[in-house]
């Protein structure tokens, strides 16, 4: 069976002979752990886009000396005001030379049996870096009208990207969106359903559409949101620090409705160098969320020497996930 074939089965509970792997990350210390089932492809850059920005127009900057931070904003575009939104420099998203390698790419992914995966802009963290997060947090509040006609220039892009992924043969739309902090979520769960949920929830119908998986990275404590996910249609929730929320707490009340493509936590379990935490932190996911036919992927931490990960704690992460990953499942008994 194809890695491509049993991401698919985990995603959608189709009893897969194991869980889906991703441990092809930065290396640390010169070692690697080059084991995938994914493939990764992205548009290619805007040709009209001005030197040393991104597609939205953004400049970052960065202190960390690893290279692998995102960086922060230095200047947001659109933070004097709302007057700057109908002349704004919008990114074109529906040039086909910007995909022009994409279907090549897929099809040598396909031949290698891996799940391809490709991204779309965040619909949170994007407002608030083109217009100072002190800014949006107020736009909810005091301009919803221009908020919203944002968020749906961002929808319309997302949806052109979509649209060329699925041409292209793309298996999966993922998006990096943080939506809270570690106690709560970025807004309250009935503004998200009123802003966000119907914007989501167009996202996820065009994803499905064409025939792919709609994959989440959100960070923070967003326990209110969880069920507009799956309401909007979000297939998979992959999630840096799953025990915010409780790993028990969300496979007793998701378990068997979202899919999670997780590491080990990368705050409270990675970072401390307790061996044995780790291990039974990974045997812990493995079980509470992937004992529903399915329903549960390692996703290695992407960035492993921002957040101090050791080449030891690395291979402990691997060795056990590796140790609990087929099926039928080993129960877990917590220590």
């Amino acid at each position: 069976m194809t890695s491509r074939e049993i991401v698919r089965r985990c995603i959608e509970f189709d009893d897969p002979p194991r869980i889906g792997l991703h441990f092809d990350v930065t290396p640390i210390d010169g070692k690697t752990w080059p084991v995938t089932d994914f493939g990764f492809v992205a548009p290619g850059p805007d040709p009209d886009a001005p030197p040393g920005r991104d597609d939205w127009g953004l400049e970052k900057t960065t202190f960390d000396p690893t290279g692998e931070n995102m960086g922060q904003v230095k200047v947001h575009p659109l933070g004097e005001g709302w007057h700057l939104l109908d002349d704004y420099p919008w990114p074109d998203f529906t040039k086909p030379a910007r995909y022009a390698d994409v279907p090549e790419q897929v099809a040598r992914f396909h031949a290698e049996g891996k799940y391809v995966r490709g991204p779309i802009p965040t619909l949170m963290t994007m407002p608030g870096e083109l217009r100072g997060l002190e800014n949006w947090f107020m736009d909810h509040a005091m301009h919803p009208d221009e908020l919203g006609a944002l968020l749906d220039i961002i929808t319309d892009a997302r949806l052109a990207i979509i649209d060329a992924f699925g041409a292209a043969g793309v298996d999966g739309i993922v998006t990096w969106d943080d939506m809270g902090t570690n106690d709560r979520p970025m807004v309250s769960a009935e503004m998200f359903r009123s802003i966000y949920l119907p914007r989501y929830k167009r996202t996820c119908d065009a994803i499905h559409e064409r025939g792919m998986h709609f994959i989440h990275h959100c960070c923070g404590q967003v326990r209110p949101y969880v069920p507009m996910f799956i309401e909007a249609g979000c297939d998979v929730l992959q999630l840096d620090q799953p025990t915010l929320m409780g790993i028990a707490w969300l496979g007793e009340n998701f378990g068997g409705k979202l899919c999670f493509w997780n590491p080990v936590d990368i705050q409270r379990t990675i970072g401390r160098g307790d061996l044995a935490a780790i291990e039974d932190e990974a045997h812990h996911q493995v079980w509470a969320l992937g004992r529903f036919g399915g329903g549960f992927m390692v996703k290695a931490y992407q960035q492993p020497n921002a957040i101090g990960m050791t080449a030891a704690e690395s291979e402990a992460q691997y060795q056990a996930f590796m140790r609990y990953a087929e099926y039928p499942l080993e129960p877990y008994e917590p220590q």
